[in-house]
């Protein structure tokens, strides 16, 4: 009902029927085009959000251009079909960089432990991007949030050596865990024994001591 249109309630109407009348008649006046309101690519940029909230968005970055939400938005139905399969994590990891490896534990040699993969970044060795801990740890925020939940994986930066072969790299095998500089696989923590958050790291008293399970 338009906010000048004639009232609608009987005289005998409650001072609390009269108010939520004016209150939908307010709200019934706002211009809202409904043909753009599901439509990611026309919907406006207040209101798109919304859209990937109601959509089930799992990524999103409010550094990216207003296109990049779109695209996101636009790509939420197809990526909730496939989340919790390899494909969805490749999907992920190709938003950052196309060269990033991911790597099932059967198509390892020798085979990895069963119900595990590897996801390998190559770094430039000049204190690139994809060399900081901080793109580390949000490789590894998204592909928590679309890998199968029983599935456990190990995240290694990596860096071709200059004039032989091989690779130098570092990682935590089987967890979720930030990358530091380079080294050998820290093995130091039998995470397996401990309670852990959803991003595999063990849960710690206020005194820093780890919480084993029972």
């Amino acid at each position: 009902m338009p906010a000048d249109a004639a009232p609608l309630l009987p005289p005998n109407a409650s001072q609390l029927e009269r108010v939520l009348e004016q209150v939908m008649a307010g709200a019934l006046s706002i211009d809202a085009p409904i043909d753009t309101l599901i439509d990611p690519q026309t919907i406006s940029a207040e209101a798109l959000p919304f859209l990937g909230w109601g959509l089930s968005v799992d990524r999103w970055n409010p550094d990216w251009t207003l296109q990049q939400k779109r695209d996101a938005v636009a790509s939420a139905i197809a990526l909730q079909r496939v989340k919790g399969t390899p494909a969805s994590v490749k999907a992920v990891l190709a938003t950052y960089d196309p060269l990033i490896e991911y790597l099932e534990w059967w198509e390892k040699t020798p085979r990895g432990d069963p119900f595990t993969f590897e996801v390998s970044i190559p770094m430039d060795g000049a204190g690139g991007t994809n060399s900081t801990a901080a793109f580390a740890e949000a490789v590894i925020a998204d592909i928590v949030k679309v890998k199968r939940g029983t599935a456990h994986f190990a995240l290694i930066q990596s860096i071709k050596a200059v004039g032989q072969v091989g690779v130098i790299g570092a990682a935590r095998v089987l967890a979720s865990a930030r990358i530091d500089g380079v080294g050998q696989p820290d093995t130091s923590q039998p995470w397996d024994s401990f309670l852990q958050t959803e991003d595999g790291e063990p849960l710690q008293f206020e005194n820093a001591a780890f919480q084993e399970q029972e």
